[in-house]
Formats: structure tokens, sequence, C-alpha cells
């Protein structure tokens, strides 16, 4: 029809009657007496293309003067040439003048190799003037210069003359340039000069970090209980009696319930014992459940409390195979819990002290310090109660800094959550990850009235320090009971004769800003008369002055702050704080001693006692029992946690010879390794260089698959066989089959990250081939050799399937998923370059342009007297716009919605089987319904529809699919690229239609005749579809329905929910800290709307019969459907009571 239209438009009254039936031949020679003249319709598109695509001032009279006099064509072969170039229009609007005489000059050389023609011999020069092979006059390059150096120097005399008339000084500028200059050099030269003094790394690093906006709070422990104890019984009812739990995680599990114990917990665990006292299979999980309520019911009255349940662990290093070294945690021997480790560590070995006690100092020397077996009595004291029972910290508040993952710090938090307390931490590597960690932490750990807060933090910046406690004792209004600074650097490999940048950084991170973050939290508690809660500061010292030698400045560091155990009487701290210098032995595992890990065994032999990150955490958290705190608060004291490592003599010599021995067992297993190999090879002359190894070119293929679910085997169903029969199974839905588009590629690849956080081989295969990554071959490649695999697109080289995962994996994340809009995925939409028009009114007359008679007309008719229209010599027509004229004027705008659920880049419907006349002709969300759809019926077990009819009439498969919108892409063509006069199909209008979408599925798919219910419910348009094709099978009309939703993403819609202030805004996020990803968040605090996507869901449903009776598979059964209206009101959005 559009066609036809056009025709009729172009030849008037000149067409033969059914002109849709001739071929194109005999519709030709039906209008073979047609004059030449170029009609109605390719005139318009000939001057759209010349608006649309030439630069300002190329008309198209300039462009038939240009094929006239560079080209000598005549009129008529100018209209060839014209609508030649309609075949090959650019596309975007072309440069300049060059670049529009050179792509007519291309277009007019292709049209004469056409027609067989030969042009004339004049050209367009490369600037669009004409070249003669003719002579004529010659000037010389003296005379042109010198004519160029008189107009320029008349041009600057004018400008001089004006300037003086002005009272402008044309020189101004440049004697500010000069002093700005002068003055940028001096401040450079400064910058210099401490950069050359300080070094980058000194520089870099003392840059602020700290941000409250980003400020990151959890204290939801209410929730993550109540996940966690319904996950756990529910493991139980799959596992039946055959999954058994460690002692150690049973007893960890029991004491975290018992911590997040409240009355809805309580509540929840009754209700679940109830439902399991009936199910008389499931008595594992019901003791369970009792279990979990009974101690949940105890621990009401009580407040939460810190309480190790772990094993304490020891180091095991081994050299295995050829030579690689093994390195381990395992059970330590003799100490089954931690109670037996409080008993070890407190039992002095032969003359040297005990592994943990307690120091004062002298009373003979003040210098000195003295074991104290009092005050060490009353640590262990409170030791011991951590592993009975516990130690509260309900209502404490902490501050830790250097708390990163695998730290000391770390576990002191989890410890303080465990106890109840509200915990600041602070990281220097602020990022999605990092926060993932602290986020299962307190899932894992966070107790009843536990409360957790993250904040970027640069212990080398005095801005943070300041800023940092401004928001502790500002915006939080804490006081604080307990400061743990335990941020340090590594230095490895700084000699005494090496001091470098790194080095002085380190130095003011772990030393100068210690003090000056004590003595911030000191000034603040004295100035707000905070002084009858003493803090009580756990200050990280260490054994290590120098005694290891080669890390920097950390011992002198160390040493140093042991001047603050004096600063504490001498300035008077002891009414707002209490000290207790903690001097922190072999640590395994945290980022200054992990590296050490393998010779921690050897330093045991050796007599001393290494720590895990949780042991060590155990022994801070100690000193925060009351009775120590107490002590702390009137006296300071030093807690000795070195493990008897001082006792070792040269400890320096110790680990260099257990790293040399190490390396020496590693060497010889790795000649005695190969030694066994050359024998084995010379016995079995055909065993190859690499034992047990597969031959060269064999290597592991992606398993692509569609699971259908297990059927139960009657004796797992017998404790139902009661039921047998009380359903009619005509009236039971069942899902059959599912299948989508979206952000993640189809439903197999989305739930591999949503479930799983990750792509398995074969998903990544999948997004890499759906994105046009890789290609399948399938016989020879570029060089001839025959190949059967997958290759890279562009390149061509084969791939391997276990090679796609590395090779494509990062591109594949960072283009699937929530993410930054990318304009080539939502219709050439881009956030930040947002185009409006705004209307301006012209301040004087402008310069005439070319258009034709119909077109000057039009803007005469919208411009009254504000347009003078006239007829040119040449026939064309000239428009000018007068003072006063209004017009609209393009501009380009930010937008704070820049973040979306994008299908994955590169997603091309044409890969799926799709025609390619196809693809251009309906709208996105057809096709990506179209996928959906397919997916949902292969996971049918169905791959050809038309299988459905061996089993049901086509009378009773039907469909309900829906959008909220409808074909978005559509809808924005009839209404903004009508209005811009962009070249639309005629036919748009039909796939705007929500009911388009199923007619296109049921047209090139089903060619079924049941119901056809297309459904429209905004966000839930999905849900009520689904209602609507139960409704159908229940009812009788069907026996087979396609449910699901579809939606598109475009400008439209994202400027007006952004309007509406419905979905998050992603300026805001960003300032926040938060990346595309956590854009959604709604079951959160922080929740700030939803973020839209783009893609499709199909189900299918089937009655329970039917099923049954075609033998699909039944991935769930629908239990209940339900749909409700909402009161009076005047928001339509406004949330109401709801189904439940």
């Amino acid at each position: 029809n559009e066609i036809f239209g056009d025709l009729h438009k172009e030849f008037a009254g000149k067409l033969p009657s059914k002109v849709e039936d001739l071929v194109l031949s005999e519709l030709a020679a039906s209008v073979a007496a047609f004059d030449g003249q170029l009609g109605k319709h390719t005139q318009a598109q000939i001057t759209r293309l010349f608006s649309s695509k030439m630069p300002g001032g190329f008309s198209l009279s300039a462009a038939r003067a240009l094929l006239q006099s560079s080209y000598g064509l005549g009129p008529k072969r100018q209209d060839g040439v014209l609508l030649y170039a309609l075949a090959s229009e650019p596309k975007a609007r072309l440069g300049g003048d060059s670049e529009a005489k050179q792509w007519v000059g291309e277009i007019a050389t292709r049209y004469a190799k056409q027609e067989g023609i030969s042009l004339s011999a004049k050209r367009s020069s490369g600037s669009g003037g004409s070249v003669s092979g003719g002579g004529g006059p010659m000037v010389s390059s003296a005379a042109m210069d010198a004519l160029q150096r008189k107009q320029t120097d008349f041009a600057r005399q004018q400008m001089e003359v004006l300037a003086r008339y002005a009272g402008v000084d044309l020189n101004s500028a440049n004697i500010r340039a000069d002093s700005e200059k002068v003055k940028s050099a001096g401040l450079q030269s400064k910058l210099d000069a401490l950069e050359s003094e300080l070094g980058d790394e000194f520089t870099e690093g003392i840059a602020p970090r700290f941000d409250a906006r980003k400020a990151r709070h959890f204290d939801s422990y209410w929730s993550w209980a109540r996940q966690d104890a319904y996950d756990w019984i529910q493991q139980a009812i799959i596992g039946g009696d055959n999954s058994p739990e460690d002692p150690y995680v049973l007893a960890a599990r029991v004491h975290r319930m018992q911590s997040c114990a409240d009355s809805s917990l309580l509540s929840l665990l009754e209700g679940m014992v109830v439902v399991l006292e009936r199910q008389p299979h499931l008595q594992r999980a019901l003791e369970l459940a009792r279990t979990l309520r009974d101690a949940c019911k105890g621990a009401l009255s009580s407040e939460p409390a810190y309480k190790e349940t772990s094993r304490p662990l020891q180091p095991q290093t081994k050299v295995v195979g050829e030579g690689i070294v093994d390195y381990k945690e395992v059970p330590r021997t003799g100490e089954p819990s931690f109670a037996e480790y409080v008993e070890s560590m407190q039992a002095p070995a032969d003359a040297a002290p005990p592994c943990l006690y307690l120091k004062e100092r002298s009373a003979e020397d003040s210098t000195r310090w003295v074991h104290s077996k009092a005050l060490s009595a009353t640590y262990y004291t409170g030791l011991g109660s951590l592993c009975t029972s516990g130690l509260s910290f309900a209502g404490k508040t902490a501050l830790v800094t250097g708390c990163g993952s695998g730290s000391i710090g770390f576990d002191v938090v989890r410890g303080l959550l465990v106890g109840g307390a509200k915990v600041l931490a602070t990281t220097s590597s602020y990022s999605r990850r990092t926060l993932q960690a602290f986020e299962r932490m307190y899932k894992e750990s966070g107790a009843r009235g536990s409360d957790l807060t993250i904040v970027p933090f640069n212990q080398g910046s005095a801005n943070d320090i300041q800023r940092l406690v401004e928001y502790i004792f500002g915006t939080l209004q804490w006081d604080l009971d307990y400061v743990v600074p335990f941020a340090a650097v590594s230095d490895f490999g700084s000699f005494a004769t090496s001091i470098g940048s790194k080095s002085e950084f380190s130095q003011r991170v772990m030393l100068t800003n210690v003090i000056r973050l004590l003595g911030g939290i000191k000034d603040t508690k004295e100035k707000q008369r905070l002084m009858f809660r003493p803090t009580l500061v756990v200050l990280p010292l260490s054994p290590n002055h120098g005694t290891f030698g080669g890390d920097g400045l950390y011992g002198e560091c160390k040493a140093a702050l042991e001047t603050l155990l004096n600063r504490w009487q001498s300035e008077s701290w002891h009414s707002y704080m209490a000290i207790a210098g903690t001097f922190i032995g072999w640590v395994r595992g945290t980022g200054l001693m992990g590296q050490n890990n393998h010779i921690a065994q050897e330093i045991e032999r050796n007599g001393a006692r290494t720590f895990t990150t949780r042991e060590m955490a155990f022994n801070i958290l100690g000193l925060m029992d009351s009775r120590v705190h107490k002590i702390a608060s009137k006296q300071v004291i030093c807690a000795e946690f070195d493990g008897r490592l001082g006792a070792i003599k040269d400890i320096s010599r110790v680990a260099g010879d257990a790293k040399y021995g190490l390396e020496a067992e590693c060497t010889l297993k790795h000649l005695a390794f190969y030694e066994n190999i050359q024998g084995a090879q010379a016995h079995y002359q055909d065993v190859p260089s690499r034992t047990i190894v597969a031959s060269e070119g064999l290597y592991f293929l992606a398993q692509h698959e569609h699971c259908f679910p297990q059927p139960r085997q009657f004796e797992e169903l017998a404790h139902l066989q009661h039921l047998q029969d009380t359903v009619n199974l005509d009236k039971v839905v069942v899902i059959t089959g599912y299948g989508e588009v979206g952000p993640y590629g189809h439903a197999e690849t989305r739930w591999q990250m949503e479930a799983f956080g990750e792509f398995t081989m074969a998903g990544c295969i999948e997004l890499a081939w759906i994105m046009g990554l890789i290609r399948h071959v399938n016989g020879p490649l570029a060089g001839g050799k025959n190949y059967i695999g997958w290759v890279d697109a562009k390149s061509g080289e084969p791939v391997k399937d276990e090679d796609v995962k590395s090779h494509y994996l990062e591109h594949i994340l960072a283009h699937t998923g929530i993410r930054l809009i990318e304009p080539d995925m939502s219709h050439g939409y881009d956030p930040n370059a947002k185009t409006l028009l705004r209307e301006v009114q012209i301040e004087h007359v402008m310069d005439p342009f070319e258009a034709t008679a119909e077109d000057a007309q039009e803007y005469k008719k919208g411009n009254k007297d504000k347009v003078e229209i006239w007829e040119r010599s040449d026939g064309a027509w000239s428009v000018r716009f007068l003072k006063g004229a209004v017009i609209r004027v393009p501009v380009t705008v930010s937008t704070d919605r820049f973040v979306a659920g994008m299908i994955p880049t590169g997603w091309n419907p044409a890969l799926f089987g799709i025609p390619e006349d196809l693809v251009k002709q309906v709208d996105m969300v057809t096709l990506y319904t179209l996928v959906a759809t397919v997916e949902a019926l292969v996971r049918s077990g169905i791959t050809d529809p038309y299988e459905l009819y061996k089993y049901f009439h086509v009378s009773e498969v039907g469909s309900s699919m829906g959008a909220g919108i409808g074909g978005g892409l559509s809808f924005r063509q009839i209404v903004k690229s009508r209005f811009l006069e962009q070249e639309v199909n005629k036919d748009v209008l039909q796939e705007t239609f929500i009911s388009t979408i199923q007619a296109w599925v049921n047209m090139l798919l089903m060619s079924c005749a049941g119901p056809v219910k297309p459904v429209v419910g905004a966000c839930a348009t999905g849900l009520l579809s689904v209602d609507v094709a139960i409704e159908a099978i229940q009812s009788g009309k069907a026996k087979v329905m396609l449910a699901g939703g579809v939606e598109d993403f475009g400008e439209e819609n994202s400027t007006e929910f952004a309007n509406m202030g419905a979905t998050n805004n992603s300026l805001d996020d960003f300032a926040m800290g938060r990346t595309p990803a956590e854009g959604s968040r709604p079951c959160t605090t922080t929740r700030s709307g939803f973020v839209e996507s783009q893609g499709a869901g199909v189900v299918v449903l089937m009655s329970a019969s039917a099923a049954i009776a075609c033998g699909a598979p039944i991935y769930g059964i629908i239990a209940m459907n339900e749909m409700a209206s909402d009161k009076q009101g005047r928001s339509v959005p406004a949330p109401g009571q709801g189904i439940l």
C-alpha cells in the first residue's frame, strides 16, 4: 500500500489498473509515455535529501550547476544523477562544500558508468573549482604574498581605529596573559619542588577520599536472620536426613540466630514448627526448627553477645608434585575449641612468658614495662568468657580503620557486630567489591541492634582525619567506646639505603595521622564535655623494631607509637581516652605478613606461636571486656600478643633459613619429578613428554543443553497418595516452558548471573555469539584448513570453547546487565546529548536560502509577514526570515537518568533466523517477543509449534501476551520522526498497537485460532497476562496459552518516568559512590525508584491434563492467581493495600 501510494503520487493519472499484479518491467512499459519530469514524490525526496544531509549553502541548484559546469550534464541527466543519489544517501550531514562537491562527483561518476556515458573532460578540483588544461595568466607567489600582507595590514588598521573609537585596548588580554604566565610559572616551580622532595607516591597518597554521601549503612539484621532461618530449614527439607552439619558451623549458626532473636523471628520459627509437625516424613527439619525456636525463645531476654565458636588453626606447608608449595590452614592439634586456646595462651613455657599477657609500668623504673600477673589474670577471665557466656557490645560504638578483607581489623569488626555494636569501618579501596565483602559480613554476623557504616577514608590525609571525626561526633552523633586504628601500608623491599616516597607516606599513615586521629577525637570529646565515657584505644604496636629489615619505616613507626603510652598521662587524656598498647605478633594471611605464610610452620617449630586473623581479633576483643576497659581507664596497659616471637633470637636469620630450606626442597622435588618421567619414557617408549596429559589438540567443549525438570518417583510421593483424584487436572494450570530476552541475554544466562554471580563456559559462548563477538564455522578457514568450531568475528581466527570466557568475559560483563545507556542499543538516544528544540525569535534579517516553490509557500504560510519569498531567475525560490520571525533551534542537554537494563550490545535478531526484511518492518518489541517465544517453546520440548496440533485443536491454543506501551520505536517515529520530516514507513502505526505483537507471533510461529487476549497493565502487564491466561484455561476456552510481557527502552519513556520521579536518579547514585549495577535495589532503605529495562518474557501455560497428554515438562504449578483494584484516590501510582 505504501509503494502503491508513492507511485500514484509520482505518476498521477498515468498508472494502469491493478498495479500490484504487474511485474516491474511491465509496469515500466505501461508508463513509457512519461514525459521524464520528476514527480511530486521524487522532488520531495530529493529536497529532503539536500535539506537533511547537505551542508548549509550547498543547495539543489548549486548541485545542478556543478553537474552542468564540471561534468557537462544537462537537466534530464541531472535528474538521473539526483535519483541515483537517493539510493546512496550519506549517513550523516556532510561537513562542508568540499565534501558535498566530492560526494556529487562520486555519484555522477557511478551514474555515468551505469549508463555507459562519458563525462565532460572538465573535472571538479580538490577545492571544488574547475581545472583547465590550457595556459593562462600566471601570478608570482611573491606578488600574491605582498597582496595578502597588504590586505591583512589594512584589516588590522581598521580594527585598531574601531577599537580606539570604542575605547577598547586590544593588547589588554595579552598583558593579562603574560602576567598569569609568570604567576603560573612560580606556582609550577613550587609544585615541582614539592614533588621532587616528597615523590609521587607521597603526594598522590595523601589525596583525600572521605565523602559522607558515599557512606553505606547496614542495619537490617532482622531480615537476614529470617532469610537464614528459612533457608536453613528449607535445606534440611531438601536434604532430608542425609545432610550432616559441621558441629562448629552448627554452633555458629545457632548462636547467630540467638543474637538476632526478636518477636518476628520467633513467630516465623513457631509457624514453621506448626507446618512441619504435619509432615511426619520431615523429622530432621522439624527438629532443626524446634531447636532454633527454643534457642531464640531463650535469648529474647538477653543482649546479643560475641562468642567464638570456631576452631583454632595451624599452618601446614608441604612440597608436593613437581616441587610446588602447598600451604593450607588445618585444625590445630590439641585445641579443639577456643576454650583450649585460652588455656594454651596463658600457660608459660619453661622460662618464657605466656603467648598472651598484659604488662604494666615497673614500680622501680617507669620507663620499663613488666609482666603483670594480676592484670593478666583479669584478662584471661574475660578471654575465657568469650568462649562461654560471651561479651555483649550492645549499645557500644566503635571506629575501626584498616579493616579490609583478610585483615585483623576485618575480624574485629565481625566480632563487634556479633556482639551487637554499632561500628564505623573505613576503607581506602572504596569499590563495589569492597562493599559487597562488608555486606556479606553483616549478613552473616550482624546481631540485634548492630549497625555497620562504611565510609571511604584515607588515613594518610589530614583532611580526611578532620572530616571523619566531624562525621562521627556530628552527623552520627556518636561518642566512641572503642577505636582500633589499624590502617597500614606495606613497604616491603625498602631498606635504610632506599627509603623513598612510599616509606614516608607509610610513616604518615601508621604514625603521624594515628596521633592526629586520636588527638582529634580527644579534642572533640573535650569540647563536647564527653568526659565520663573514656574511649578505649587499641594501639597497634609491634615487637618488630627493625628486626626483620627491608620493611621501610615500619619498625620506626611502631616504636614511635609507644610514646602515646606516655602522652596519655602527660597530656591529661585519662578523662577522655583509655590506652591499650597491643604488641601484635606473627599474624598469618594479612597484607603485611601473608607472603610469609609458607614459613609460618617453621617459625612455630622454633618455639613461637603464629596466629590467624580471627585468633588475633579474638585476643583484641578480649581487651574490650568491661573489667580490662575499667583498668585501662585508670592506667595505661600493654598487651603482649607476640606469641613468644621475641624469644626467638635473630628472627630475620631464622626466617631466611626457613625460606632457603623450602626453596631447596622445591628444587629437589622438581628434579626428582622430571627424573622419574625420563625413566618412565625410557621404559615405555609410547609415553608422551607429559604423563597423564591428554594429547595436544584435544580440549574441552562446552555443554549447551536445556535441562528439563526431573520427574519424581512414586516412592517420593507416597505421602501424598491420599490426595490422588482430589483435583480436576483440567483446572490446574502448570508452567511448561519459559523464555526471555533481557539485559543478560536469555533465561539461562540471566539465571547464571542472578543465582551464582558468574557465567559458565557455555553461558559465555552463548552471549559471545549473541553479541556478535564469535561465529560458528563448519568448513575451510582462510588458510584452507577445515575447521568446525568458533572463530573470532573480526579476525576469523579459531577460538577454543575453553578460551571464550577468558577472551571475551570482560567485554561481555561491560556490555550486559544494568549499565550506562548505550546509544546503539537505545535507538540512538544518548542521555548526555539529549536534543531539544528551543524557540528563538531572531533579531535581524537572516540570509536567504533556497527552497522549492511548494516549500517557499509553506514557509510563508507558517510565518506570514515575517518571511519574504521570491522566485529567482533560474526558476528556484529563495526564502528569507525577517526580524521578529520565530524559529526552533536544536539544543543539547544532559539528563540525570543515564542507567538502564539494556539487552546485550550487538544483539541481532537476524542471528536467530528472522529475515532481514522482516527485521526492518516490525518493531523491536515484536522481535524480542519472537525470540523469547521460541525459547519458551524449546523449553517445553517443542521444536516445531505445529507439534502442538497433534494433541490439540488449533482453537485450543491461544495467547494473552501484552505490553505497557507497545512499539516504542514505532511510536517515536510517528511522533518525533514525522515532526522532523524524517523517512518513516507508511504502515508504522500498526506497530504501535499492543495487539500487533502477538499478531506477529501467531502469523510467523503459532498459526493458532484460540483466544487472543492482549493485555496492558503498566508494570504489572506480565502478571495480568498470566492471570488472563489462567482464566482462559480454567474456563475451558483454551488448553495451551502463551503469556508474558514485553517492553522497549527509549528516550520518551525515560524522560517521562524521570519527570514523575518514578525512576532511579543516576546522578545522585554516582555521587553516593554507587555503580550502575546497584541502581535497582527495591528492598533497601536507600531505594530511589526503579530502573528501566528492555526485553521480553514469555511462559507457556497448559492445563495439567494437557501437559500430561503431550508429555510437556512441568517447571511449576500455579497455586494461586489474584488481581485486586485499589480504593478511591487521585494518584495513579500511589501504593494500595495490595493482594495480601
